[in-house]
C-alpha cells in the first residue's frame, strides 16, 4: 500500500513537472534587425545618413558623418577625417549635394580624397547641432534641383534680348546702305550736268 502510494505520488509530480515546463516557441524568438536599403540619399533622413562612413572613389575610407547641420537654408555634411572613436579627427563641412550613393553597395561616397579634405579648413564641432533624425534629406536636394532650374532657365532671356538687338543692327545697315546709294546717285547727276555745261559752251 505504501509503496503503490509512493509510486502514485511520483508519478503525479513527474506529470506535473512535465506539464508546467513551457515549450519553446518558434515564433517568438528574436530576429536580427535587418538595415533598410535604399536606392539614393534623397531616401535618407538624417538618422539613416548619420555615423555612416563615407568613401572616395577608389573605395578606400575617407571619414564617417557626424552630423547634419542647417547653412543658409540648405544642408552641410560634418565629416570627421581619419582618427579613431572620434580621437583625432580631422573635422570638415561640405554641402550635402557633394555626396553621391552607390546603391549596390550601399556606400556613400565622395568625388575626392582623405588628403584633399584635410586641405579645407577644420571646424569647431564643439557648437554644431545636428538637424532632428527624422529630417528628410530630399527636401534639401529638391531645393538644390530648383535652385539650379532656376539659373538654367534664365538662360533664354539672355539669348531673346540678343536675338532682338540683331534686327536694329541690320536696320542700321540699310540705313547707311541708302545713304551710300543716294550719295552716288547725286554724285552721277553733278557729272552729267557738268557734261552739258562743257558741250554748251
Amino acid at each position: 500500500m505504501v509503496t503503490t502510494a509512493v509510486s502514485a505520488l511520483i508519478a503525479s509530480g513527474a506529470i506535473a513537472q512535465i506539464t508546467g515546463t513551457p515549450s519553446a516557441d518558434p515564433t517568438t524568438a528574436t530576429e536580427p534587425a535587418i538595415a533598410p536599403k535604399f536606392s539614393s540619399i534623397s531616401e535618407m533622413t538624417v538618422g539613416n545618413i548619420i555615423g555612416k562612413n563615407v568613401y572616395d572613389p577608389n573605395g578606400d575610407t575617407i571619414g564617417d558623418i557626424d552630423y547634419i547641420i542647417d547653412r543658409d537654408g540648405g544642408a552641410n555634411v560634418v565629416v570627421g577625417v581619419g582618427g579613431f572613436l572620434g580621437l583625432g579627427e580631422y573635422t570638415v563641412t561640405l554641402p550635402l549635394e557633394d555626396l553621391t550613393f552607390d546603391a549596390e553597395q550601399q556606400m556613400i561616397k565622395l568625388d575626392t580624397t582623405k588628403e584633399a579634405l584635410k586641405e579645407r579648413p577644420e571646424i569647431d564641432e564643439t557648437e554644431l547641432e545636428s538637424l532632428p533624425d527624422d529630417t528628410q534629406l530630399g527636401e534639401f536636394l529638391a531645393s538644390a534641383d530648383t535652385t539650379e532650374d532656376a539659373g538654367t532657365a534664365s538662360e533664354p532671356a539672355t539669348r531673346d534680348e540678343t536675338s532682338t538687338d540683331t534686327p536694329a543692327s541690320d536696320d542700321a545697315t540699310a540705313d547707311t546702305a541708302t545713304k551710300d546709294a543716294d550719295a552716288t546717285v547725286t554724285d552721277d547727276t553733278n557729272s552729267i550736268e557738268e557734261t552739258k555745261d562743257k558741250l554748251s559752251d
